[in-house]
């Protein structure tokens, strides 16, 4: 301070570091349609008492009662698409907290991922989502009714849209590399074509249920692939066929594996788009890859982190076959539906009656014999809601959050409202289930087991195969610590990146590891066998960093890792008497 007039002055030191405030780990995000409610607007409720005031009950389904020979048989005529209700009911029975819901539209509507109608899709709610920084689950109840039952016809169908949706970006960027490469004297054209269709096939793998998404996924590996590979023929004329064979094999790996280069590529894509345009003066298609790779780069940003709970319906085939597949690296995926004890929402008015003499409808029938209404109404009850499992799922992941912590599997717990699975799995159905040698994309079964009720028994990832990223519990545990540093560490931005600044971020950084152990979320008998955290100059920043502005943090961590397999060994011991 610069003191000037005679006074007393109180000055206060900070001696502590600041500190990390961990972020929530299981706030799902619920996409789909409801009664009522603001629509296209994402709200945060906290129980499911706040949830049918906002946005009612369920939609009500259509019966049909026969009695024949006294006894009543219940049918449902219909079967609707729209299971938000039933599924939050799920949610909040299995330990679900506070969550959001983005309401795209009513029971009018028809569930789709896309059609002409953008407000009223599943994608446009996902959309929606990127402003929300807070959920970290994405769970969408009304797609369970959207999975083909033919999983070849869903092959074909996705292919033929995924071709139809690269066709004109690939004739562009080859007519582009081709006025390029003639200038450059090379044979561009065919390899540029081979690239982009080589980036296709790979991107075919990653082909999800809403059609939306996995082709702007498409669109910005093939954009990506070509802007890098016509950049290269655009250099003088001593570059090779093999300079872009390289130069788009990088990019798409660049893509795939970071994120984060491939961030700073989209930042120089506008130099890059002068530079070819000087040399190809093809607007049309710099501009068509230029923006399908920023918009696809906004949703994959969005997802990066999150995990999408999907939902395989019983064919564990199509799934690893990329035909339902859930789209990131890191979602979680359970087999199969579940039998609830849920009873469906019906109106009297609407349920037709027939066999009961001249009773046309159940509420005809109330008035005239009470017995057999209430037969009737049993048998429609005695129809319980069948649910996919997700957000079971998403409960649970909260419940083990708030009671035990984000580094604890959420499996070989118990699910509440559940009956069984309408498939029951032996342990060597799951041994196909769990490990798989080709893809590596582990499902995790849940299984009725005699005396113990429904579990989940499986917390892997789809990367099953990574020792890694394998476990639900270990990329769970990452993100947490991620985001939490990240948002820390915030605070820092424009400090001067000297060694008191590192020492602050240091400090800040391993109290807050030291109690993540302390808690039990790391390996190690002490503090420096579960975790360090490195920054500094010729440790993990060069001079050059520093004049870039740029201050890098490693931090290692030794996650724990749950007990899969345990094995129990018996032997005889010897008489020694």
């Amino acid at each position: 301070m610069n003191y000037k007039t005679p006074g007393v002055y109180v000055e206060e030191e900070t001696k502590f570091p600041p500190s990390v405030a961990q972020v929530e780990t299981a706030i799902p995000a619920f996409i789909g349609y409801t009664a009522a409610g603001q629509k296209n607007k994402p709200m945060r409720i906290t129980s499911m008492l706040e949830y049918e005031e906002s946005f009612g009950k369920a939609n009500l389904e259509t019966f049909a009662v026969d009695f024949k020979d006294g006894v009543a048989t219940a049918m449902q005529t219909k079967v609707n698409d729209f299971k938000m209700y039933y599924a939050m009911q799920m949610y909040f029975a299995n330990g679900g907290g506070p969550c959001y819901i983005i309401s795209v539209g009513g029971y009018d509507a028809k569930v789709a991922v896309e059609s002409t109608t953008s407000t009223e899709t599943l994608s446009y709610g996902l959309e929606l989502l990127k402003k929300e920084d807070e959920p970290t689950l994405i769970v969408f109840p009304d797609l369970q009714g959207l999975v083909p039952a033919d999983a070849d016809v869903a092959a074909v169908t996705a292919a033929a849209k995924l071709a139809e949706a690269n066709k004109d970006l690939a004739t562009h960027a080859e007519a582009a590399a081709k006025t390029v490469a003639d200038a450059a004297n090379i044979e561009a054209p065919t390899t540029v074509k081979d690239v982009v269709d080589a980036v296709v096939a790979k991107a075919n793998t990653y082909v999800v249920t809403d059609v939306n998404i996995a082709k702007q996924v498409v669109q910005a590996q093939a954009a990506q692939a070509v802007v890098n590979a016509v950049k290269v023929a655009a250099t003088p004329s001593n570059a090779t066929v093999g300079d872009v064979k390289i130069a788009a094999s990088a990019a798409a790996f660049i893509y795939n594996k970071n994120l984060e280069t491939a961030e700073t590529v989209a930042k120089n894509a506008g130099d890059v788009k002068t530079e070819v345009l000087d040399r190809a003066g093809d607007a049309v298609a710099i501009d068509k890859a230029y923006s399908a790779y920023n918009k696809a780069l906004d949703q994959a940003e969005l997802l990066k982190d999150r995990f999408v709970i999907m939902d395989v319906l019983g064919d564990a085939d199509a799934f690893r076959d990329g035909v339902v597949s859930a789209g990131l690296q890191y979602g979680a995926a359970y087999y199969p539906k579940l039998n609830t004890v849920l009873s469906y929402d019906f109106k009297e008015l609407d349920v037709l009656v027939t066999g009961a003499g001249d009773v046309r409808t159940l509420s005809e029938l109330k008035s005239k014999n009470s017995e057999l209404y209430n037969q009737a109404k049993k048998a429609i009850e005695s129809k319980q809601v069948i649910l996919a499992p997700s957000s079971a799922i998403a409960g649970m992941y909260a419940k083990v959050d708030s009671t035990s912590g984000v580094w604890k599997s959420p499996a070989n717990l118990g699910l509440n409202l559940v009956e069984s699975p309408t498939v029951k799995l032996s342990t060597k159905d799951q041994d196909l289930l769990n490990v798989d040698p080709s893809t590596g994309k582990s499902i995790n079964a849940i299984r009725a087991f005699a005396g113990k009720g429904t579990l989940v028994w499986g917390a892997r990832t789809l990367d099953g195969n990574s020792n890694e990223w394998r476990y639900i519990s270990v990329r769970r545990l990452f993100n947490m610590v991620e985001e939490s540093v990240k948002k820390a560490t915030e605070r820092f931005v424009f400090e001067p990146n000297t060694a008191n600044t590192w020492v602050r971020v240091q400090s800040m950084i391993e109290n807050f590891l030291d109690q993540q152990w302390r808690d039990g979320a790391l390996a190690g008998s002490k503090p420096e066998e579960a975790f360090y955290v490195s920054v500094g100059l010729h440790k993990t920043m060069s001079a050059q960093d520093i004049l870039e502005g740029r201050m890098n943090i490693e931090i290692g961590l030794a996650a724990v890792r749950p007990a899969e397999f345990i094995v129990l060994r018996f032997s005889h011991k010897l008489q020694e008497a």
